[in-house]
């Protein structure tokens, strides 16, 4: 009883000790994050790399609406406990599969007037997945020769099954995504 106890411990501190990394096993995780200034904005543009999986790529196209969120923190710079917060946002990105038309509708919370369709997923795919020179921040509330910091992650927000699927599964989570925060110190 004692030595497989000890060889359970032992075991559980080494998967412990050594974790696989997220990219290892296939998780969804933020790549190339850029932020800049161009007048009068502060901009950022990213990927979400991984974030389609076949259980989404299927939901997706029997019509269950699918929201991609982006939390944004900008921090001045300073101690962690000191440090005024700038921003705390997020722009979400939602897609719909029409299969009547057979068409994509990607909504884009930082282009709120408009509804992209595509009849390509790929297309759909990467709106759904990248920020491109979005404007979150306006120059004026920076002070120069400061360097700040910005925090981003990408989540899938819960979905919400219609209603008589809920009570039929009601113990199911079709899919779930997270990125770990990405730490981008951004001078300005």
């Amino acid at each position: 009883m004692v030595p497989r106890l000890c060889i359970g411990f032992w075991l559980a501190a080494l998967a412990l000790a050594y974790p696989i990394p997220a990219t290892a096993v296939g998780s969804a995780f933020i790549a190339e994050p850029r932020a800049y200034a161009e007048n009068p904005d502060l901009k950022l543009s990213l990927k979400i790399e991984n974030c389609f999986t076949e259980k989404m790529v299927d939901a997706i196209k029997s019509g269950v609406v699918t929201t991609f969120k982006i939390l944004i923190v900008l921090d001045e710079p300073g101690l962690r406990p000191f440090r005024t917060r700038l921003l705390d946002t997020h722009l979400e990105h939602s897609l719909k599969y029409d299969q009547l038309t057979d068409e994509y509708h990607v909504t884009l919370s930082e282009h709120p007037q408009a509804v992209f369709t595509t009849s390509d997923f790929n297309e759909a795919k990467r709106l759904m997945s990248e920020l491109d020179s979005v404007p979150i921040l306006p120059l004026w509330r920076l002070e120069p020769d400061q360097t700040y910091k910005l925090r981003i992650k990408a989540e899938l927000s819960k979905v919400r099954l219609p209603t008589p699927l809920r009570y039929l599964f009601f113990f199911v989570s079709l899919w779930d995504f997270e990125t770990a925060w990405v730490d981008l110190d951004f001078p300005y």
